[in-house]
């Protein structure tokens, strides 16, 4: 049960909290004023339904809102649901603790509120089409295709679960499918790869003993192979010691040669470096007297250098003096120039001034005569069509006034023809049931013989009641001829007076809708005669420019003359002002440029004094430098080629006794070398005779002749070892292998016999879900038909739904089909089957029904509240309409009306 919503800033409502009790809850207020709000918020929340995107559900403006809902579940513990407008920002208080998170919340709801529900797609599903039915959909679902209707009935009624599980075992069977033929192939692989064990198992035997007889042929080979290894090393150090001796002999006579060439090359440096110091003797004096001539040459370049910076300094100075002088000629041209535009500056004052008193004209005339003048010419335009609807308004008041008196007596008369319609409704209605119990009874007392005066008491003197029955039907149905004819007649006086109530209440509104726009132009002379004043009031202060002022719209056009006018003296006059300007800004230019300047001529003075000053020093202080560096530079050239002729000899004559010393050591070296060489000889003459080259070539090729054998034996081994090793691991194979058949016709069997009930199951389910279809389709079309008679009032009326979730209505033995039906009916019929349908299959303790009485007259609203006043089952009952034909039967009601355009709650 739901005990309170609370909506922030959703749709119309900016914060508003509204209390439910148990019972019948009226939700009544104007259109538009957000009643059906209500019911989308408790779908948003609890069933996770909202028939549009989240963002049209916010207040306009508002970046978030929320909805909380408090709900009382059966275990009579109150809950509060709060979910934020958009995300998954969803939690729900329990005793225990808050539940957060969108699918936690949902799953939880499923779990301990809707159990009968199997997921979230389904709980708004039973939403939508049962529980809170959007206004203007309760006829949608049963107008549509039937494929569409199965689609949404199949899924209320849960019809679709054994679809989905027939559906959702197939991949099962599939998957059992697939492995049984996978297991059949694996076994025939299996099969296969096993039909050689026994061959393998007999050639592996034979590979032992082929095996087992080389390797004794092996072991002879090995023996006698050592042997020779032994005479050939002993053969092989040998002669490895006889090249050694002979390769040491050609190293020390190459040596030898290398250092007798050595010999030649250090006597010949020796004559070179006994040149070398002759010459360095006689060059010794001249090598010095260069020496200083350069050191000489280096302190006269240093003082150049001086030199050239103080003639570079005297240039400067020269460059500055030329400068000033510019600057002076500058002073004097800007004195010339700064009088004569003192001059124009005089000549232009005048214009300048007359420029300026026309602008401020200009200016006065637009700011205080024509935009002022505008203004109230529009105004006296505006009053002058206002007082001429003032009168046309005061016409039509009378007129309205005339037409309504004329329709008050056409109005009584209508209002006793409805009072009429109705008591001959009601009549016919009674008639009705009366016929339908008459015709039950008569059904009875034919079966069972009961007698029609005291209930169940069983009659033996009368045999057939049939005549009885039948003569009390007659006289009904007679007496319901006349009504129904009577019914008739008024309903086509009713017709041909046209609603002059309907039209009555139109003439009202109108009259009042023109007497509250006659209300507001009451003022209009009074502001007619101001308008006239404040025109008096301008056309006083510019009597100058225009004489009199009337508010016509040619006295505008005269003053966008005047300023035209004004506008083409001023610009006869050019732009004297920007002319003074520019002016008087170059003669500030000009003025400051010449403060700069005041000192220039002392300046001059001094530069030039300071010119002078500067050259006498340099006279003075480089006077013969040039001719001097000349001098020295000569003598030096002449002195060069000495100079490097010493420098080359130089290091060669300082070499004299380092190669007599290198000269000395090789001699003794050489010695040593020729005795070295005289000792290796001898040794390797002995050597030779011990060692036979026959003897050594014998051994090495009876060596290579007996590894070849053994290396072929072997290698027959091996191959053969390598065989048998291979089919001792086909045979480990092919021996799980035969284990894995064993395995793979076991499992085979299984997946075989599981194969054949998992099929069975299948084909149960998918014979399951029509019976299921058939059967709540006749208890709801049942419980429908009864509610349908009810609201219609009329119960030879019969309502069938049928297993493609079409309704048809038989009447008087005819069947339509819903197309077929008037719009009062099918709402009708759509109603009573989705009533129906909450009694048969919903397990919700609370229902909406959002503007339920669309397209029903009078007399079938108050059938239907009626009959809403039977429905039991539910501990909570929403009745949401514009219509108060429901109130009196509401046990509490929420009147919603919309202030500034902001939904508030009144109860």
């Amino acid at each position: 049960m739901l005990t309170q919503l609370r909506l922030k800033n959703i749709k119309s409502y900016r914060d508003a909290t509204i209390e439910f009790k148990a019972g019948i809850n009226g939700i009544a207020g104007e259109n538009g004023h957000g009643k059906t709000t209500i019911l989308e918020a408790v779908g948003y929340a609890l069933f996770d339904a909202l028939p549009y995107p989240e963002r049209d559900f916010l207040r306009r403006g508002a970046k978030t809102g929320s909805v909380e809902i408090i709900f009382v579940a059966d275990d009579e513990i109150s809950y509060t649901l709060t979910r934020k407008v958009g995300g998954s920002d969803v939690r729900l208080a329990t005793p225990p603790g808050t539940i957060s998170g969108k699918k936690d919340v949902y799953d939880w709801l499923i779990d301990h509120i809707f159990p009968h529900i199997s997921g979230s797609k389904e709980l708004r599903s039973i939403f939508e089409n049962t529980i809170g039915v959007s206004q203007g959909t309760f006829t949608t679902a049963f107008a549509q295709t039937p494929s569409a209707r199965k689609t949404v009935f199949d899924e209320v009624l849960g019809v679709d679960e054994y679809r989905k599980a027939y559906t959702n075992l197939l991949p099962a069977v599939n998957a059992v499918k697939d492995r049984i033929t996978d297991l059949e192939k694996e076994k025939l692989v299996l099969q296969t790869e096993t039909r050689d064990y026994e061959q393998l198992k007999k050639e592996h035997a034979d590979l032992q003993k082929q095996i087992n007889q080389l390797s004794k042929e092996m072991q002879k080979m090995e023996s006698k192979l050592e042997q020779l290894k032994k005479r050939k090393e002993n053969l092989d150090r040998k002669q490895k010691s006889i090249q050694q001796l002979e390769d040491n002999i050609r190293r020390l006579e190459i040596s030898i040669a290398a250092t007798k060439k050595q010999l030649i090359r250090i006597d010949k440096d020796i004559k070179s470096a006994d040149a070398a110091e002759k010459i360095v003797f006689e060059l010794a004096d001249k090598k010095n007297e260069y020496e200083e001539s350069e050191n000489t040459l280096k302190h006269l370049y240093i003082r150049r250098e001086d030199r050239n910076k103080d003639e570079q300094k005297i240039l400067s100075l020269k460059n500055e003096f030329t400068t000033l002088q510019d600057k002076q000629k500058r002073r004097q041209l800007l004195d010339q120039e700064v009088s004569q535009l003192k001059t124009e500056k005089e000549h232009l004052l005048p214009g300048v001034q007359k420029q300026q008193t026309l602008r401020r004209e200009i200016d006065l005339i637009q700011r205080e005569l024509k935009e002022p003048l505008q203004q109230l010419i529009f105004e006296k335009t505006t009053l002058q069509k206002e007082q001429r609807r003032f009168r046309e308004l005061e016409d039509k008041i009378n007129t309205l006034k005339r037409e309504k008196n004329l329709l008050l007596p056409l109005s009584q008369k209508q209002e006793h023809l409805k009072k009429e319609v109705e008591k001959i409704s009601r009549s016919i209605a009674i008639t009705n049931s009366e016929i339908k119990e008459l015709k039950k009874k008569s059904k009875q007392a034919g079966e069972k013989n009961l007698c029609p005066i005291l209930p169940g008491v069983k009659c033996e003197a009368v045999t057939d009641f049939r005549t009885y029955f039948t003569e009390e039907i007659n006289k009904r149905q007679t007496i319901l001829n006349t009504l129904e004819i009577d019914l008739s007649k008024f309903q086509e006086e009713l017709h041909t007076l046209c609603d002059p109530i309907g039209q009555i209440t139109q003439k009202d509104a109108l009259l009042a809708g023109a007497q509250e726009e006659i209300g507001k132009l009451t003022q209009i002379p009074e502001k007619i005669k101001e308008n006239t004043s404040k025109l008096d009031e301008i056309s006083r202060k510019f009597q100058q420019y225009i004489p009199a002022l009337s508010g016509e719209k040619s006295e505008q056009e005269e003053v966008e003359r005047i300023i035209t006018t004004l506008k083409t003296q001023l610009e006869a006059l050019g732009d004297a002002k920007t002319e003074l300007k520019s002016i008087e800004t170059l003669i500030n230019a000009k003025q400051k440029e010449l403060g700069t300047l005041s000192d220039i001529q002392q300046q001059i003075t001094e530069k030039e004094q300071e010119l002078k000053e500067y050259n006498t020093i340099f006279s003075k202080k480089y006077a013969g430098l040039g001719a001097i560096i000349t001098v020295i530079e000569n003598k030096t050239k002449k002195l060069k080629s000495a100079y490097e002729t010493y420098l080359r000899n130089k290091p060669i004559a300082e070499r004299k006794k380092e190669l007599i010393k290198e000269r000395d050591s090789m001699l003794n070296a050489l010695e040593k070398e020729r005795e070295e060489i005289k000792k290796e000889r001898t040794r390797n003459q002995a050597l030779r005779s011990s060692f036979s080259e026959t003897e050594f070539q014998q051994v090495t090729m009876e060596l290579d002749e007996l590894g070849k054998k053994l290396s072929a034996c072997e290698s027959t081994c091996n191959e053969k070892i390598k065989q048998s090793d291979t089919n001792q691991r086909n045979l480990i194979t092919m021996e799980s292998k035969l284990n894995e058949l064993k395995r793979n016709e076991q499992i085979l069997k299984q997946e075989q016999q599981f194969h054949s009930y998992v099929t069975f199951i299948r084909d149960l389910l998918n014979s399951s879900g029509q019976l299921v279809v058939l059967e709540l389709i006749n208890e709801i079309a049942s419980e429908a038909t009864n509610a349908y008679c009810e609201i219609m009032n009329d119960y030879s009326l019969e309502l069938r739904w049928n297993e493609e979730y079409n309704i048809s209505v038989i009447e008087r033995g005819e069947e339509r089909n819903f197309s077929q039906l008037s719009g009062g009916e099918q709402m009708s019929a759509a109603l009573a089957t989705r009533l129906s349908l909450i009694k048969v299959i919903s397990k919700s303790d609370i229902i909406f029904l959002d503007e339920p009485t669309q397209n029903l007259d009078v007399q079938r609203r108050e059938n239907l509240s009626q009959q809403i006043r039977n429905i039991h089952g539910f501990k909570q009952l929403f009745i949401i309409s514009h219509d108060d034909t429901f109130n009196e039967h509401c046990d509490h009601i929420i009147h919603v009306e919309k202030i500034n355009g902001e939904s508030r709650i009144n109860y």
